[in-house]
């Protein structure tokens, strides 16, 4: 009994496995011309080369719900066309059995992905991104056409662009008071982050002009230099500009979701990331699930192409209304966790009612 898990296990999980050296490579591919319409005299072909390598940790997380959806449609499809899965039912085998074998190898790749995503996804992005607008500006610097806002209790931060090595340019700042009062802005040419000690962190703002605004007069002041106490470091400042939330660790997102709420922002994208991480190995097991189900279901007497095809369309659907669901929670205002929920709810249900009727 013990070799006919191994086996199963064995076959499943080579199936797996190349669909996901498959779909990677698609998406690699599809990745790469998609880089290349970006090409110009500093973004070149080697960086789009580097780009596309930096980003496969980003696909290879994405795929893991598909890639062990497809692979365990293929893997049980090879069993069955060959009366392999009707021999071992023959042996005394049982369906769940043979249901949870199936199920190990995409643990497996759950745990992988779950290590990916935590522990090499957010730093790879975030280099990948801060190369390519290296690359694509000339200089060390990220800039965007309108700049980048950033809020901190009552004031609000505009920068031009923002360097690496911690150092912006352009900083405008917006002081309120709790009645949402102008009471003083800010502008400096050029900020340089210097890091003295653990407790004493802070920017030097270059070329200052410091107004406050009184209610009857305005007094203006020109500095040369000014010192700026925040908690907005240059790692913060990277990953709010760079990396989509999705694409941030679990303990980032956490982080910022806490920090967002205690300055009474809203977080609901972000939260919306936290579950989507957070119930990611969920949504897998439930794809495989509802594999295993057609297999022993439905999908029975189907071709392997049949199968394959399916498995691509079960994925495509699923993917769809989650990508539904998520912007409608923001907009309706229920919560993330449900958007994200729901779809993986309905793949263990219609993957529980096919079961039942063939277990």
């Amino acid at each position: 009994m013990r070799r006919i898990d191994y086996y199963l296990m064995l076959t499943i999980g080579s199936t797996m496995l190349l669909a996901m050296g498959g779909l990677l490579g698609i998406l690699s591919v599809f990745t790469l011309i998609e880089q290349i319409e970006d090409i110009n005299e500093t973004y070149t072909m080697v960086n789009v080369a580097v780009f596309v390598l930096l980003s496969m940790p980003r696909m290879f997380y994405e795929l893991v719900p598909y890639s062990a959806l497809i692979g365990c449609l293929a893997g049980l499809g090879i069993l069955a066309n060959n009366s392999e899965l009707l021999v071992m039912r023959a042996a005394g085998v049982s369906t769940w059995n043979i249901s949870w074998n199936a199920m190990k190898p995409a643990l497996i790749l759950v745990l992988v992905g779950l290590y990916v995503g935590e522990y090499i996804l957010p730093q790879v992005e975030k280099t990948a991104r801060i190369s390519k607008e290296k690359a694509l500006s000339g200089n060390n610097t990220i800039v965007s056409t309108n700049g980048f806002w950033y809020r901190e209790d009552n004031v609000y931060m505009h920068f031009d662009s923002v360097g690496q090595g911690g150092v912006i340019e352009g900083i405008s700042h917006y002081y309120f008071d709790q009645a949402h009062n102008l009471k003083r802005s800010l502008y400096a040419t050029r900020g340089v982050f210097h890091d003295v000690r653990e407790n004493e962190q802070y920017w030097l703002l270059e070329n200052v002009v410091l107004t406050d605004i009184g209610a009857e007069t305005t007094q203006s002041a020109e500095l040369t230099s000014w010192r700026w106490d925040t908690r907005l470091v240059p790692g913060l400042l990277n990953a709010e500009i760079l990396v989509q939330p999705d694409k941030m660790s679990i303990g980032e997102l956490n982080a910022k979701i806490s920090y967002m709420d205690a300055q009474g922002l809203n977080s609901a994208k972000f939260q919306l990331g936290y579950w989507r991480k957070v119930l990611q190995p969920l949504a897998t097991i439930g794809l495989v699930f509802m594999a295993i189900s057609f297999v022993f279901g439905p999908l029975r007497e189907a071709t392997m192409g049949m199968r394959v095809v399916s498995g691509l369309v079960a994925g495509i659907i699923f993917k769809f209304v989650l990508d539904l669901l998520s912007p409608a929670s923001m907009v309706f205002g229920f919560a993330p966790m449900i958007a994200v929920l729901v779809p993986i709810l309905i793949c263990f249900l219609l993957g529980y009612i096919l079961f039942r009727r063939t277990a």
